[in-house]
């Protein structure tokens, strides 16, 4: 049995070690960790101080290459889409103030850009299938082929596509189905913002972020919607912020081989480089060319051959030099 001296003993021996501690903390041991603590502390306030320069430097650089490509742009771009008409499908999550800038670069370009639809993120839901699969049955056109081993994403999808888009060849003289759009529009699976009087026969569709567990089954479905818009032979272009392309929309379809065949993509459309890139690649489909462009992953390039003169393929320069 351990005795009350055994107690006392080991308690004196714990007042001795703080005694000890407080002297020799208060003394050569104190300077010296003050010492360092100062030191430390001043080059990390020298380190902070380095990268809020440094900061402040790349803010000023990026500050500034947004004011020269804002006054560039409309230089770049004026008359490249001269003649065409070009409408603009706002995907779930795409940022308003992006669209707006779309469609202002786009007229700037020369293009008709009246029609803008926004697609409701309720047109990827599960329960949306079925109500898709129902309308494309009692609103298809004839001359409407709907995908025979399509589900109901897909055949929604085409008869949204003819309603909206008219083939090259018919450009001009195609309008709107405003009743399958009405239909579409009562359903919640999209909304006409803002109507036009022909249909266009380019399309670009504005990408945003979609998360959830579930993002994956929506970014395909949103491809299957891309592919429809596509196959009712309309030039399309699908742009999104960078996030789109590294686990967005952009990467669903540039890791589909068959889909970035016939469909072009654009990364970093948030930014004024990327407004002009959706120009010039809106320009190449109409002339039954595709790519995918920007700064993320592997792609063809930041854009698409830039003609010398408006209007003029990189096609025809390539004969007018190879004539002279």
């Amino acid at each position: 049995m351990i005795d009350f001296r055994y107690h006392l003993v080991s308690i004196i021996a714990v007042f001795f070690a703080l005694a000890a501690g407080i002297v020799l903390g208060a003394g050569p041991l104190g300077d010296t960790v003050d010492d360092t603590l100062a030191e430390q502390t001043s080059s990390l306030r020298d380190e902070n101080r380095e990268l809020r320069e440094q900061l402040e430097a790349t803010e000023a650089d990026t500050a500034y290459q947004q004011a020269f490509l804002e006054e560039v742009t409309p230089r770049l771009v004026t008359g490249q889409l001269d003649g065409e008409n070009v409408g603009i499908i706002a995907l779930p999550g795409a940022d308003e103030d992006t669209v707006a800038a779309v469609r202002e670069t786009l007229q700037t370009a020369g293009a008709t850009a009246d029609l803008t639809v926004r697609v409701e993120p309720t047109w990827t839901d599960p329960d949306s299938e079925p109500v898709l699969d129902e309308l494309a049955t009692e609103l298809v056109a004839s001359g409407t082929e709907l995908p025979a081993d399509g589900d109901g994403y897909a055949r929604g999808a085409a008869v949204l596509a003819a309603a909206l888009m008219a083939a090259p060849a018919e450009a001009g003289a195609e309008t709107i189905d405003t009743a399958t759009v009405t239909a579409f529009e009562e359903s919640d699976l999209i909304t006409l913002e803002q109507d036009a009087s022909v249909a266009p026969s380019l399309a670009v569709l504005v990408a945003g972020n979609v998360s959830g567990d579930d993002a994956e089954d929506r970014l395909n479905r949103l491809a299957t919607l891309v592919t429809g818009i596509d196959a009712a032979e309309a030039g399309t272009v699908v742009a999104g912020p960078a996030q789109t392309a590294e686990d967005g929309l952009l990467r669903t379809i540039r890791d589909n081989g068959d889909i970035a065949e016939l469909v072009s993509t654009v990364d970093s459309v948030d930014l004024p480089s990327g407004r002009a890139a959706v120009v010039f690649a809106l320009s190449e489909q109409a002339e039954g060319g595709s790519g995918q462009y920007g700064v993320v992953g592997e792609t063809d390039g930041a854009l698409p051959p830039v003609p010398e003169e408006p209007g003029a393929s990189v096609t025809d320069e390539a004969t007018e030099g190879s004539s002279s």
